[in-house]
C-alpha cells in the first residue's frame, strides 16, 4: 500500500517537463513553514565558492534547487525530497519529450495563437529542460543560456506591465468617452428638440406672413379700385364742369 502511494507520488511530481529524479523520504526540516508546495517555491540554492570547480550536480541543484514536499502516506506525514536529474538526455527521451509536450498542449487544452498562459507554462518547463540538458553537456552554455531564460522573463514581466497599464489607461479612457457621450447624447436630443420647436416655429410664421401679405394685397387692391372711381368720377366732374364754362362763355358772348 505505502509502496503504491509512493509511486503515486513520484507520477504527480514527475508531471513537469523538467526532468527530476525518483523523490526519496528525507527527516523533517528544521523550518517546515518555510517548505509550501515544491511548484511554488524552492529553496535557495546557492554555487559552492571559486577556488573549488563546481560539479555538474551543484550547478544544476543551484539553478534548479531540489523540490521539498509533505505527504500522508496513511502511516503518517512523510517528507520527500526530488533533485534534479543530471542524467544525458537520449534520442528515445527526446522523442518523448516531444509527444509529452504535444500530449500536455492538447490535454490542458492550450490555444495556438494569441496569449495563452498554458502554453507559456509548459513552454518555461521545456526552456528549462533544454537548460537543464546544455548543463549536463556543458555547464557555461547552461548558465549562458540561463541568463538568456531570465532576460527573457524579465523582457516579458517589462511588456506584460506595460500591457496591464495600457489596459487600465484604455478603461479609464473608454469610461470617459462612456460619459461624454452620455452628455453628448443628451445635448443632441436638445438641439433635436430644440430645432423640431424652431421648424413649428418657422411654419407658423410662415403662415402667418402669408395670411399678412394676402391681407395687405386685398386691401391694396380694395384701394386701388377706390382710386380709379374716384379718379373716374372726378374726370367726369371736370368734363361737366368744362362743358357748363363753354356753354356759359357762348351764352354771354350771344349777348353782347
Amino acid at each position: 500500500m505505502i509502496e503504491e502511494q509512493l509511486s503515486e507520488i513520484e507520477q504527480r511530481y514527475q508531471s513537469t517537463l523538467l526532468r527530476y529524479e525518483e523523490p526519496y523520504p528525507i527527516e523533517a526540516p528544521q523550518d517546515s513553514s518555510l517548505i509550501n508546495d515544491p511548484l511554488k517555491k524552492k529553496k535557495k540554492a546557492q554555487l559552492p565558492p571559486l577556488e573549488q570547480k563546481p560539479t555538474i550536480e551543484e550547478i544544476l541543484n543551484a539553478i534548479f534547487p531540489p523540490k521539498t514536499w509533505k505527504e500522508n502516506i496513511g502511516t503518517g506525514d512523510q517528507w520527500f525530497e526530488s533533485r534534479i536529474s543530471c542524467e544525458e538526455a537520449s534520442r528515445k527521451y527526446l522523442e518523448y519529450l516531444e509527444e509529452a509536450l504535444d500530449f500536455k498542449l492538447q490535454e490542458r487544452q492550450a490555444r495556438k495563437s494569441g496569449i495563452c498562459p498554458v502554453r507559456e507554462d509548459l513552454h518555461n518547463q521545456l526552456f528549462d529542460e533544454i537548460i537543464r540538458q546544455c548543463t549536463v553537456t556543458s555547464p557555461e552554455r547552461g548558465l549562458l543560456l540561463l541568463r538568456v531564460r531570465d532576460n527573457l522573463r524579465m523582457t516579458f514581466a517589462a511588456y506584460q506591465t506595460l500591457y496591464q497599464g495600457s489596459i487600465v489607461f484604455g478603461v479609464k479612457k473608454a469610461r470617459q468617452a462612456e460619459e461624454g457621450l452620455d452628455e453628448l447624447e443628451q445635448k443632441s436630443e436638445e438641439y433635436k428638440r430644440n430645432r423640431i420647436l424652431l421648424q413649428n416655429k418657422k411654419i407658423i410664421l410662415q403662415n402667418q406672413l402669408e395670411s399678412i401679405e394676402k391681407s395687405f394685397q386685398e386691401i391694396r387692391d380694395i384701394e386701388e379700385n377706390r382710386r380709379a372711381s374716384e379718379l373716374a368720377y372726378l374726370k367726369g366732374q371736370t368734363k361737366h364742369l368744362q362743358t357748363f364754362l363753354q356753354s356759359v362763355q357762348a351764352s354771354n358772348q350771344a349777348q353782347k
